[in-house]
């Protein structure tokens, strides 16, 4: 049985992405990039600067639990998950999760937002990720606070350190 999936979580710009690829990396787990989940109608919406509702998250958020439970491997998810009942309908099909949530400076992400390129989601919504945002509670759902500040490899340390298993320990996604 696979370790308990990973789920790097935050507002748009935070670098899921590129953490959670990151840590399947260097734990030899499984990457999934949530976006590549969304239904053509959400992404076109996103890309004219709408934002989501709920109803049009639960068919993506079962889509994503479920290629989680699929993963041959340890699944690590990056998804926005932004309230507490996108991340309970993730654990309805996935079960526990560990998670591992990038916060920071809005400055800080507009900018990083503004300087990538190719991506559909605008940096104008950045307000109605912040709106939306629940963030997850340390103690109740296990979850690792990260600054953006930080580096990638750094945050990737970080997070390996709290939820990697060392060998021969099993985890219970406790934080350090």
């Amino acid at each position: 049985m696979n370790a308990r999936p990973i789920l790097v979580m935050g507002i748009c710009g935070t670098g899921k992405s590129t953490v959670a690829r990151g840590i399947a990396d260097r734990i030899g787990g499984c990457f999934i990039e949530a976006d590549l989940f969304h239904d053509e109608a959400s992404v076109a919406r996103m890309r004219a600067g709408q934002p989501l509702t709920d109803d049009m998250r639960w068919g993506w958020l079962d889509r994503l639990g479920a290629a989680l439970v699929a993963a041959p491997r340890r699944g690590v998810l990056a998804c926005s998950a932004l309230g507490f009942a996108h991340r309970e309908r993730l654990r309805a099909t996935a079960g526990p999760l560990d998670i591992v949530f990038l916060h920071g400076e809005r400055s800080l992400i507009a900018a990083r937002m503004n300087a990538r390129r190719g991506h559909y989601m605008p940096a104008s919504l950045i307000d109605s990720q912040l709106e939306a945002l629940q963030p997850p509670n340390p103690v109740t759902e296990g979850a690792l606070w990260i600054s953006v500040a930080l580096s990638p490899d750094q945050i990737i340390d970080q997070a390996v350190g709290a939820f990697a298993p060392s060998p021969g320990i099993s985890t219970g996604g406790e934080n350090p």
